[in-house]
């Protein structure tokens, strides 16, 4: 199920991630990566204060995605080896809530792509030889399947930066 799609204004935002270049499918890789950033993050004290998010970087369909797989932090923190560290830029984003089973994502992000453009708006992407580069074209979690074991409860918001 989708809501109906809206703009909305998002503050900046602070984060800590994993960053790697996957395909689609890529479920195991993301359980498996967020699990990981959990781990590195409480071993050095950092709590992740919102829900969990895919901020798709550069998208080369159908051969790869380049993904910050993170969770947004109190402060700016250093990256390491392993961790980067990033700021969700504050700004106006074309949003919509799609609620069900992540298979359904893939629909969802092209309901949004086409309400974009039928209201006449742009996104805040450029293209390039690697892929099309996002400002910021985020998926959202606030659902934990540990926790909700139904998967028709399960909410995922989709916000994508528009152009200034």
């Amino acid at each position: 199920m989708l809501s109906e799609p809206k703009i909305i204004e998002l503050e900046a935002q602070p984060y800590l991630a994993i960053r790697k270049i996957v395909k689609i499918p890529f479920g195991t890789v993301a359980s498996k990566t967020l699990a990981e950033l959990q781990r590195r993050m409480r071993k050095r004290g950092i709590e992740g204060i919102d829900a969990p998010f895919f901020k798709y970087n550069i998208i080369d369909m159908p051969s790869a995605l380049e993904i910050d797989f993170g969770l947004p932090t109190a402060n700016e923190e250093n990256g390491d080896e392993t961790l980067v560290s990033g700021i969700l830029p504050a700004g106006r984003y074309a949003s919509l809530i799609h609620t069900g089973p992540y298979k359904g994502l893939m629909e969802a992000n092209g309901a949004l792509l086409r309400w974009i453009e039928a209201e006449g708006l742009k996104l805040d992407m450029r293209p390039s030889p690697a892929g099309d580069v996002f400002g910021c074209r985020l998926e959202i979690y606030p659902t934990d399947p540990k926790v909700e074991k139904d998967r028709s409860k399960w909410v995922t918001e989709l916000a994508f930066k528009l152009a200034d």
